[in-house]
Order: structure tokens, then sequence, then C-alpha cells
């Protein structure tokens, strides 16, 4: 793994294999490090040539406080900010 700074960010260069159904491994060192665990769903899209991977971890949710911002919120609302989309919770 190569480390680099692209736009003023860190950025990891790694070089990823390919198996015969397709299937990309990513190394144990970048699942640790975004808190990837088996079964987890990742969000990804194409920027030209480019593979953009979005991994959203659990750890990053913030706990919901009594704020201006959740004050009058709904259920729902409440339930989002608790624990993100609904698509993320498995």
């Amino acid at each position: 793994m190569a480390n680099k700074s692209v736009d003023g960010e860190s950025a990891t260069e790694v070089t990823l294999k390919v198996d015969e159904e397709g299937r990309v491994t990513l190394p144990k060192e970048i699942r640790d490090q975004l808190d990837i665990g088996s079964h987890n769903e990742i969000s990804a899209r194409m920027i030209g040539s480019v593979l953009e991977v979005n991994h959203e971890s659990k750890s990053e949710l913030q706990a919901a406080t009594s704020n201006d911002e959740l004050e009058n919120a709904t259920p729902s609302e409440a339930g989002y900010s608790l624990f993100g989309p609904p698509s993320s919770r498995k």
C-alpha cells in the first residue's frame, strides 16, 4: 500500500486482485480501518474510469442529543439521527 496526497487529502493506493468470478478482496488493513465486516454492503460509483467506494462506519454515527434540531423531530427523524438511513440498517 502506498500513501499519496490528492487535492490536499491523504490517499492510500492499493493493488487489488480479481478472482475468476470477478470478486475483489479488500486488504485486511483497509477493512479494519473502515470497520468493514463480512456481509456488510458497501456503496460504490463509477466516475469515468475510477471506482469510488464509500463505506460509512457504524462507529461514525452520532448520538442524538436534546438540541434545537431534534427538539421537534418526528420519531422517524429521530431514528435516522440515531441509526442512520434505513438502507444502512442491517
